[in-house]
């Protein structure tokens, strides 16, 4: 894995020019490298971040390399990233909580707080006049309302999407499923990818049809979908926390400082995310609209003089 790294930092430094803005050479110039794990709300993070560095900062370069969530820890812990801007700590307690007691990876703290996860269904079915199902409020209430979410592979019993093939989540929806005896009127299914799920939730949507199942936020599709988190299936909520390789302290002190006031909610991830969505954007646009549009977020995490060259590069846009 380390080998992989190297060489995309390798095709990096041949791919860039030898002189950059202000007359900058290549080597005064420090290339932060950010982890750009899978799912979007990270990715926008990393660009947003870098669009700070770039145009606020003087002498630095952002690149970003690709991987899943204990690989970009690997690299992270290895010096070949730099920047982590969402770590889900509970997903993986244990591995985190080694690399930060190595002293080779320091936590700057919460990028968004109490991150939710857990099962989740359309406000339709519990409210309003047609609602088929008003009472159902919590997992003890799913028993008497089986006949809602009927499995496709066994009509004698419905189904609740558990999460996919492979996520540490999984064990935990498998213990409130046992907690509260469903396997005598469900099944707990799971699917092959978080494409996957996110797909059977904005199918039954569209047609008003009832579903259930494990989901998260900030994601987009809870960012367009008006559901609801059903009582007893709420998972701790997640530590979502930016982390950084410790050379960084010395490297750069000032991006660090930045890092340690970055600060987003779950609602404004879930908004940017639905607008992403909604408009086809890419992750770059989508930190170019963050930044344009919510300035009372991001100014409060640099100086007065970082906050107006980054306002001047996006009129410049």
């Amino acid at each position: 894995m380390k080998k992989l790294y190297i060489i995309a930092l390798a095709l990096f430094v041949f791919s860039t020019g030898s002189l950059f803005a202000s007359g900058q050479t290549e080597s005064d110039t420090k290339t932060i490298i950010f982890g750009d794990v899978s799912w979007d709300s990270v990715q926008v993070h990393n660009r947003i971040m870098a669009f700070i560095i770039e145009n606020g900062l003087t002498g630095y370069k952002a690149d970003f390399i690709p991987g899943d969530t204990l690989p970009i820890l690997t690299g992270l812990k290895q010096g070949d990233i730099d920047v982590d801007m969402e770590s889900w700590h509970s997903n993986f307690p244990e591995v985190y909580k080694k690399s930060i007691a190595s002293g080779d990876i320091f936590d700057l703290g919460q990028n968004m707080p109490d991150a939710p996860q857990g099962w989740w269904i359309p406000r339709y079915l519990v409210e309003g006049p047609d609602a088929p199902a008003p009472d159902l409020k919590s997992v003890s209430d799913l028993p008497k309302y089986a006949y809602l979410f009927p499995d496709p592979e066994d009509p004698s019993k419905g189904v609740i999407l558990g999460g996919v093939a492979g996520w540490s989540q999984m064990k935990i929806s498998e213990k409130i499923f046992a907690d509260n005896n469903l396997g005598e009127t469900y099944n707990l299914a799971i699917t092959g990818s978080g494409t996957a799920l996110a797909g059977t939730m904005v199918g039954a949507y569209k047609k008003g049809e009832p579903w259930i199942g494990y989901y998260w936020a900030p994601t987009s599709v809870l960012g367009r979908l008006d559901m609801i988190r059903l009582k007893g299936s709420e998972y701790d909520p997640a530590l979502v926390n930016i982390l950084v390789n410790k050379s960084m302290m010395t490297k750069a002190p000032d991006i660090v400082e930045i890092l340690k006031k970055y600060s987003t909610s779950v609602a404004d991830n879930n908004e940017f995310l639905a607008k992403m969505d909604e408009n086809g954007w890419s992750s770059q646009e989508t930190a170019i609209w963050f930044l344009n549009n919510k300035e009372a977020i991001w100014t409060k995490w640099v100086s007065s003089d970082v906050a107006s060259k980054v306002k001047s590069a996006l009129k410049a846009l």
